[in-house]
């Protein structure tokens, strides 16, 4: 049965959920269904990308408060998606999910879905609220990870099951292109040095201050690294804790060999995983993690924390691991990853494992949901149109 699907996430820009949505969004579209993936576009740029399904970009107004971003962002997504038809709504997001939940309570819908990622710990009481209702108001919940599945049963007993994550193996490839020959020029890194990859920006769960500080002690022992933060972009604000990066880093004496480029092309990414010697992933909390992957996919070693949800899905092989509690480990497993035997190592190993990780086995599991929404109910009045690029 073709589906007509509305995908949702909170913003336009490469964030976990986003690319989950998006992946998702083709996987279901080259799978038959008709689908439209939207966000709140503040930009006016569109999706980092331009996926190969049709696309709702909805226009947004900047705003610096975080709540009041939210609530704005609530009521944009709600008023955009008043009038149209889907059998069925999946949303990614808080943001998202909120404005369908309004839309259930107003009686335009009966029913959506909804994929908690990684919960925040927010100490804002409406943020936190606003999260929650998030995924109590949703009809059908599902996750990336057993470790958020357990949570949701053991702390509000609901059921989430686990649809998990894939990799584009034909964006994500130890094959160089013509990326490969400009990045560093393009991005004003050293030629000479090994990189070292990490991405997601300067945030508290990602632990840049710690993988900062093995790196100041790596290159005591090896000279010729350089270490690369690539990504950034985030609805949260992070100030404080890069101020803290920032005087450690002034500190050290390290500023040359150090660059944060910000958000970059999606294009680039393939390229930067090419070009490092290793990715850096030492992340506190994590919904799946599909950085990893996607670094896998490119045979390029990667290091996790040996914990949920990195637990879950690599076995002690596939991945180097370092510990929580001990930033030592980070280091060790920094100069492990750079030996030549795991360079050599994961140019082979690293595609075979993320090839276990695919967007249509993901696509798949969700099918059994969303027939069960398109069974019970429909999702308001005529459809509008919506820009196409299949």
């Amino acid at each position: 049965m073709r589906l007509s699907i509305g995908i949702l996430t909170h913003s336009t820009n490469p964030r976990g959920g986003v690319v989950h949505g998006m992946a998702l969004a083709e996987a279901l579209h080259d799978a038959g269904h008709d689908v439209t993936l939207i966000a709140p576009d503040d930009t006016g740029k569109g999706f980092f990308h331009t996926p190969r399904c049709a696309t709702l970009c909805i226009p947004a107004a900047p705003e610096r408060d975080l709540p009041t971003l939210v609530e704005r962002r609530i009521g944009e997504v709600k008023e955009a998606l008043r009038g149209r038809s889907f059998d069925v709504l999946h949303a990614q997001d808080p943001i998202s999910s909120n404005a369908l939940a309004d839309l259930q309570a107003e009686g335009q819908i009966t029913a959506f879905a909804r994929t908690v990622h990684h919960l925040d710990n927010f100490t804002n009481p409406l943020l936190a609220a606003r999260q929650e209702r998030g995924f109590t108001a949703a009809t059908h919940l599902l996750t990336v990870s057993a470790v958020w599945e357990k949570h949701l049963y053991e702390q509000y007993g609901l059921n989430a099951p686990v649809v998990g994550n894939g990799v584009d193996s034909v964006l994500f490839t130890s094959l160089p292109t013509g990326q490969d020959a400009t990045l560093r020029a393009r991005y004003h890194l050293p030629s000479g040095k090994r990189l070292i990859l990490a991405v997601g920006g300067v945030e508290p769960r990602k632990n840049t201050v710690q993988l900062l500080d093995a790196f100041i002690g790596l290159r005591q022992q090896c000279a010729d690294l350089h270490l690369v933060v690539v990504g950034g972009a985030s609805l949260l604000d992070h100030s404080s804790y890069r101020t803290l990066f920032d005087t450690r880093l002034k500190e050290s004496g390290e500023s040359a060999h150090i660059t944060l480029t910000g958000p970059v092309a999606e294009d680039d990414m393939p390229a930067f995983y090419r070009q490092a010697a290793v990715l850096a992933y030492p992340s506190s909390t994590e919904g799946f993690g599909l950085c990893p992957l996607e670094a896998l996919a490119c045979g390029t070693p990667v290091i996790v924390p040996d914990m949920p949800p990195f637990t879950e899905h690599f076995v002690r092989d596939d991945v180097l691991w370092c510990h929580s509690g001990h930033p030592d480990t980070l280091l060790l497993g920094l100069r492990d990853a750079l030996t030549p035997q795991n360079q050599e190592g994961f140019r082979v190993k690293g595609p075979a494992t993320a090839s276990r990780f695919t967007w249509q086995a993901v696509a798949a599991r969700h099918l059994p949901v969303y027939r069960h929404l398109a069974d019970s109910s429909h999702a308001s009045v005529p459809n509008q149109e919506v820009s196409n690029h299949a």
